[in-house]
C-alpha cells in the first residue's frame, strides 16, 4: 500500500467505439429550460451566441453491446478516488478491464472502494496520499508504477470547497483549495507524463475543469480561480504532449456528492422560504446527477476511442453532454497609429461594455438566486 501523508486533518467539505448516430432531432433551446442550478457554470461573458451551448440535439441510439474500449489491463491513477465523483469513475474504469490506483487521506473509505472494485470482478491497488503536497503527487503517480508496473491513465479528480467572499478568504483558504485543485494537477500531470513519455506507448491525461473559470463563483473566487487555471493547462499540455500520444483533455459535472449535497440543502431552503409548493426538489431536478452516470464521459475519454481528442473541454450533466469552446472575440475596434485614454472614451467603449452581464434577464434572476447556496 502506498501511504503519503502531508496534512493531518481535511478541509470540511462545503466549508467551504463505432455507434452510429441513427438519427438527430434539433429542436429549439432556450437557456430558460435549464435546471437554475447549473448556471454557475455557464459562461456568462458570452451566453448570447455561444456556439456550442446555442442548440441542443437530441440523439437516439440504440447501441446492443457494450463496445471495447480497449481498457483491459490498462493503468489509470484516479485521485481523490475513495468517494464522489472519483469514486464512481474509478470503478467504471474497472469494470471497464482497467487496474486502477484508490487514492484518499481516509484508509477506511479508500480501502471501502477497492472491496467494492473487487467484489465486482476488477483489480485496484491503495494510495493514501495528499495530493496537496509535492510529495503526495509523486507518492500516487509512483504507485501506479510499484503496483502494476506502469501507467497508461491519470484522472485529476481531487477538490474541495473553502468557501469565503474576498474580503473573508484568508491564505490557508486560498492556497489549500488552488494546492489540490491546481497545482496538484500539475505536479501529478507532470510525473505522469514522465512515465508515459518514458514508456513511449501514449496515455490519457483527464482534469476536472470547470465554468467558474468563465463565470466566476460566488464566494469561491479560489475555486473559479483553479478551474480557469486548469483550462489553460489542459490547451498547454495538450501540445506539448501531443508528439508523444499523449492525450489531455478537461471535463466538467456537477454531481451528487458529499460536496453538492449542503448546496441543494441550501437552495431546497430558499424555495421553502419563498413559499413554493414543490420546494423539495431532488438533486437530478437541480442538474446533479449520481457519479455513475457522469463517470462515462472520462470512461470515454480514457479508451481508444478518444485517441485523437485532445485539448477539448466536455461536460456531461445526466442526459446531456455539452462541449466547450474557449472564450471567443465578441467585438473589436482599431485606431491608427495607437490608442489614448482620450480616444478609448470618444469611441464609446464604456457605455458598450458596462452594466451587467449582458445576458437573459430570466437567466440574471436565476444567476441571482445561486448566490444563495454561497453566502
Amino acid at each position: 500500500m502506498c501511504v503519503h501523508r502531508a496534512r493531518a486533518k481535511a478541509p470540511s467539505p462545503g466549508q467551504a467505439h463505432d455507434h452510429r448516430l441513427s438519427s438527430i432531432q434539433r429542436v429549439p433551446f432556450s437557456f430558460l429550460q435549464m435546471p437554475f442550478f447549473l448556471f454557475m457554470l455557464l459562461p456568462y461573458h458570452n451566453l448570447a451566441n455561444l456556439n456550442c451551448i446555442g442548440r441542443q440535439e437530441t440523439i437516439k441510439m440504440d447501441p446492443q453491446t457494450k463496445i471495447d474500449l480497449g481498457l483491459d489491463d490498462k493503468i489509470a491513477v484516479v485521485s481523490g478516488s475513495a468517494r464522489g465523483w472519483g469514486r464512481g469513475i474509478a470503478m467504471e474504469l474497472a469494470a471497464r478491464g482497467a487496474k486502477v490506483i484508490i487514492n484518499g487521506r481516509n484508509p477506511d473509505t479508500v480501502q471501502k472502494t477497492i472491496d467494492d472494485i473487487e467484489a465486482a470482478g476488477g483489480v485496484a491497488h491503495a494510495c493514501i496520499a495528499d495530493v496537496g503536497s509535492t510529495e503526495g503527487c509523486n507518492a500516487l503517480v509512483q504507485s501506479a508504477v510499484d503496483a502494476f508496473g506502469g501507467l497508461d491513465i491519470l484522472v485529476n479528480n481531487a477538490g474541495f470547497l473553502l468557501s469565503a467572499p474576498l474580503w473573508e478568504m484568508t491564505d490557508d483558504q486560498w492556497d489549500d483549495v488552488l494546492g489540490t485543485q491546481l497545482t496538484a494537477q500539475f505536479r501529478c500531470s507532470r510525473a505522469a507524463a514522465k512515465i508515459m513519455m518514458a514508456q513511449g506507448r501514449g496515455g490519457r491525461i483527464i482534469n476536472m475543469v470547470g465554468g467558474g473559470g468563465f463565470t466566476g463563483q460566488f464566494n469561491n473566487a479560489n475555486h473559479a480561480a483553479s478551474k480557469g487555471g486548469g483550462m489553460g493547462a489542459v490547451l498547454t499540455w495538450s501540445q506539448e504532449l501531443a508528439p508523444y500520444n499523449i492525450t489531455v483533455n478537461g471535463v466538467v459535472g456537477i454531481v451528487e456528492t458529499d460536496l453538492t449535497r449542503p448546496l441543494h440543502d441550501k437552495v431546497r431552503a430558499a424555495r421553502k422560504a419563498e413559499g413554493l409548493a414543490d420546494w423539495n426538489i431532488s438533486a437530478r431536478e437541480l442538474g446533479s446527477f449520481p457519479a455513475d452516470e457522469a463517470a462515462s464521459i472520462v470512461v470515454w475519454l480514457a479508451g481508444e476511442s478518444a485517441a485523437s481528442v485532445s485539448g477539448q473541454f466536455l461536460e456531461i450533466q445526466g442526459p446531456e453532454i455539452q462541449l466547450w469552446r474557449m472564450a471567443t472575440i465578441e467585438r473589436s475596434f482599431h485606431r491608427h497609429p495607437r490608442w489614448t485614454p482620450e480616444t478609448i472614451e470618444a469611441a464609446g467603449l464604456g457605455p458598450i461594455i458596462s452594466g451587467p452581464p449582458r445576458i437573459e434577464p430570466g437567466v440574471a434572476a436565476r444567476i441571482a438566486r445561486m448566490k444563495t447556496m454561497h453566502k
